[in-house]
């Protein structure tokens, strides 16, 4: 609790952030508030295996998955983004106060028209008329207050499982709780709050118009905090600063920095739970859809989430993936709970809409004796465990929804940022240290039969669909040498009896025996071609590897033909009258000869003599590269790809090489001369996705490979084509190829 007040003791006073005094709140009730709160989630942390869920009070139990029950709880996220929205107000105010250097002025004018619009419009939690409060207004607030208990617990969670340090944990759960608390406080009447909200807000900018030290808008919080401290400090190196001014402006922007990850959080997640109605389709149909699998090589993973609004964000980062673990192990922990929880069979009225949850998750340990060379998970393994449950309340969607929105790429980027900027704030003694990077995959979805239904009417590849095929496992790579293998996988799925809780049918469940061990023999396969590959040496114009079997080979036969004639010379002698046995030698000599030459040029198109006689090749083109090794040309391009993001020296040019970062206008370079296969696409990182323009349909590659940022693609005849200023309306999914081959301008 000494981390949420500053001291009153120390010279000079310090402002309160996210204080409660504004809105008639003493300062004895206000340290109550936030002692519960503190004691709540201290409660929370004590035992990290323990489920988080979501209190049911008596109004949750009773709204359904339907769409009023969805639109009430957009309601009543808007209301308490509302209050978070006067939270980060009253915190401006005290920047323009304290620390103009950190106040930005657009920032405060657009706070402030939100507190008034708040004022205008907003009525209390529950209210849905101008009448007083009432019985059921008083359960909605309860259930507001348990949605923010919801929250702040699994970010405190989060938190905790994230990284390590006193100074890391005490600061930021000091903040939560000043927080959590004040957005309760300002729950209990918005409407009188926003209006004080605003009034303070339109007196600090009244008295601040004549300042011209304001920020100048960093788009990054912590760039903008960063230059803030730097100007604190030569303006106290001139002399243009006092001590003490410098010290109260230093501790405005380090109380910023501490609440910045927070505010990031609670905005995504309380955005996330409104209706934004960005796809188009009604309220009950959508589908939330998160995948971990692995691209490349070397064990490299990447997270691909599908939001409400069928929305697209991906992360390759490994900081990144590491956040992602324990928010996977959180709502794991509670899709486990919900698993065994006792419900009625009760299935609804007909024609009623129905939410399921599917999930599967598997976390190994980081050995290397059981791990294959290519560094996947078992993804037959993890399809076993793929369970499903029916979702009978909208609390129950709650439950599963807001840690699945935790689980996001954009909020654990924000929030890995977040823990990367307070470990650079501390001191040497403040160490914030992350826990080891685990080996994990995973697949939660979270959706209602009306968009499954809906869904089937479009050419989109479903992320649900590609996992049940399989399509996330590399041993894809090999499919165009092994397609009875593939063909299959994933028949009709067996059902379960259980009408709540089924286990999902599985390949495992489908397939015989033999096919289960073509399928190990598929990721043998597969780790002697990446053990293969691992002795390819690369340089700017081609790949060179050994091939001592093939040269060898050549020669033992182009021997054999020449010792024979020889022989046959020696062993006829003199027996054939006016006829030299040895001519016949010459003849075999001039056919070694030929089979040299024939056999050296039928694989690469120039094969020096040097590399010939030293047992090696320099392959100049993918075709090139897969005749000489007999590896599938997929596989060989996934692996240049995942080699293209690690600082390769390759330079590449043909007709297909558009998806590579280092590319050559001239001759000199590698060839990728054969198409790329969409599910290579999405094996090494890049996925095509289907969206809606005003002009018609069109394909935009969303780039997540490590080291790229997104870059979008639109159809110009039967090509992709980059565009540098391309808008679109809606995303409906991964786009279905069927199996075609994908060319890029």
């Amino acid at each position: 609790m000494n981390k949420v007040k500053p001291s009153k003791t120390s010279a000079p006073s310090y402002p309160e952030f996210d204080s409660l005094s504004a809105y008639l709140i003493d300062d004895q009730t206000a340290r109550t508030f936030r002692t519960a709160e503190a004691e709540r989630l201290s409660d929370v942390v004590k035992n990290l295996d323990r489920p988080l869920i979501l209190r049911q009070s008596a109004f949750l139990r009773r709204l359904k998955g339907d769409e009023d029950g969805y639109r009430t709880l957009s309601r009543l996220s808007q209301t308490i983004l509302t209050a978070l929205s006067l939270c980060l107000l009253d915190n401006e105010c005290i920047n323009v106060e304290f620390c103009t250097r950190l106040a930005n002025r657009e920032r405060l004018q657009k706070l402030i028209q939100q507190a008034k619009l708040a004022a205008d419009m907003t009525e209390p939690v529950g209210s849905e008329t101008g009448e007083p409060a009432s019985d059921d207004s008083d359960q909605k607030l309860d259930a507001a207050f348990d949605i923010v208990n919801y929250i702040s617990a699994i970010l405190v969670r989060l938190v905790c499982q994230t990284g390590v340090g006193d100074y890391w944990l005490a600061n930021v759960m000091a903040v939560l709780v000043a927080r959590i608390a004040k957005i309760k406080v300002l729950l209990m009447d918005i409407v009188s709050s926003a209006a004080t909200s605003a009034a303070a807000g339109e007196d600090a900018l009244e008295k601040s118009q004549g300042s011209s030290r304001f920020s100048m808008g960093f788009a990054d919080e912590e760039e903008e905090c960063e230059e803030a401290l730097r100007l604190i400090e030569a303006n106290t190196k001139e002399g243009l600063t006092s001590e003490a001014e410098a010290e109260v402006s230093s501790y405005c922007v380090n109380q910023n920095k501490y609440r910045s990850g927070i505010n990031a959080a609670l905005k995504y997640i309380l955005l996330s739970l409104r209706i934004m109605n960005r796809s188009g389709l009604p309220p009950t149909s959508y589908e939330m859809c998160l995948v971990v699998y692995d691209i490349g090589f070397s064990g490299f993973k990447t997270v691909l989430f599908q939001d409400r609004d069928l929305e697209y964000s991906a992360s390759s980062d490994r900081s990144v993936l590491n956040t992602a673990q324990p928010a996977l192990v959180i709502l794991n922990q509670t899709l486990q709970h919900l698993k065994h929880k006792p419900r009625t069979q009760d299935s609804g009225s007909e024609g009623s809409t129905e939410t399921f949850v599917e999930w599967a998750f598997l976390e190994k340990n980081l050995d290397a004796s059981s791990s294959s060379l290519v560094g996947g998970i078992d993804y037959n393994e993890l399809s076993t465990s793929l369970r499903k449950v029916r979702l009978s309340s909208l609390a129950d969607i709650v439950n599963v929804m807001v840690p699945l929105i935790a689980t996001s790429p954009i909020l654990l980027a924000d929030f890995t940022n977040f823990r990367t900027m307070m470990a650079l704030s501390g001191g040497v003694e403040d160490v914030v240290t992350p826990f080891q990077e685990g080996h994990f995959g995973a697949f939660f979805r979270l959706y209602t039969d009306d968009f499954e239904r809906e869904a089937e009417s479009r050419e989109i590849l479903r992320l649900s669909q590609a996992f049940r095929e399989q399509r996330f496992s590399r041993c894809r790579l090999l499919t165009e040498s092994h397609s009875k293998w593939i063909t299959k996988i994933w028949n009709t799925p067996q059902k379960s009896t259980d009408p709540v809780v089924e286990r999902v049918g599985t390949q495992r469940d489908v397939l015989p025996l033999c096919d289960q061990d073509n399928e190990r023999g598929m990721q043998k396969k597969l780790d002697a071609c990446v053990a293969c590959m691992q002795g390819w040496v690369v340089d700017e114009t081609s790949v060179t590897i050994p091939c001592k079997t093939y040269v060898w080979t050549v020669m033992g036969a182009a021997m054999l033909l020449a010792g024979g004639g020889v022989a046959i010379g020696f062993t006829v002698g003199g027996r054939i009258q006016a006829v030299d046995p040895f001519n016949l030698a010459t003849y075999t000599w001039v056919l070694a000869a030929f089979v040299i030459l024939i056999c050296k040029a039928v694989l690469v198109e120039n094969w020096t003599w040097s590399d010939f006689l030293h047992q090696r090749v320099k392959c100049r083109s993918v075709s090139e590269l897969a005749a000489t090794t007999r590896i599938d040309e997929q596989l060989i391009m996934a692996k240049l790809l995942h080699d293209d993001c690690g600082g390769t020296i390759l330079l590449t040019r043909g007709p297909y090489n558009s998806v590579f970062r280092r590319q050559t206008d001239g001759t000199n370079g590698f060839s990728i001369d054969r198409p790329i296969s969409a599910e290579t696409l999405m094996l090494s990182g890049l996925a095509l996705l289907k969206v809606v323009t005003p002009r018609g349909h069109a394909i935009v590659c969303l780039d997540y490979r490590c080291g790229w940022s997104a870059r979008m693609c639109s159809p110009i005849s039967l090509r992709l084509a980059k565009v540098e200023d391309f808008k679109w309306k809606r995303v409906q999914g991964v786009y279905e190829f069927h199996g075609a081959k994908v060319l890029f301008e």
